[in-house]
């Protein structure tokens, strides 16, 4: 008994930790959005560092604004607001061959989380529909009462 407990407790707390490393802070999100824009578009250190500033404030404004738990529509205008701010901002700093790249990226990014989503709202249909067909045959259980 005392082995299952200690497993038990063991396995709470790994995914208590796992949790908490998920949540990154909004400077984390900034400093790995700035180092794949300075990788990606070869971003000289000026550059690198406004955009760093220019992304942690938007990263701190979506915090604040998601920790006031709005609906997802205005969640999602927020987000759009705040990224097109950041689009004005990228365009004041990047040369336009870096922008036009930076957008390529954008779109490229969009149409992947499109697919991502398109796959779990598949596998989510497919799980609604298998419980369905399982509660279905559970109920025809060939057995009726008259």
């Amino acid at each position: 008994m005392k082995k299952i407990m200690l497993f038990l407790l063991t396995l709470i707390s790994l995914s208590v930790i796992a949790q908490k490393k998920s949540e990154k802070t909004p400077e984390e999100k900034a400093r790995k959005k700035t180092t794949e824009m300075v990788t990606a578009l070869k971003l000289n250190k000026d550059q690198e560092s406004r955009l760093l500033d220019i992304h942690v404030k938007a990263y701190q404004s979506i915090e604040k604004y998601e920790s006031k738990k709005p609906g997802k529509a205005l969640k999602k205008k927020q987000k759009d607001f705040v990224h097109k701010m950041r689009d004005a901002e990228y365009k004041k700093i990047l040369t336009s061959e870096q922008y036009n790249k930076y957008l390529q990226m954008e779109k490229e990014e969009d149409r992947i989380k499109a697919l991502e989503k398109a796959e779990k709202k598949k596998k989510k249909d497919a799980e609604k529909k298998s419980g369905k067909s399982k509660k279905k045959s559970s109920d025809d259980d060939g057995l009726s009462e008259e």
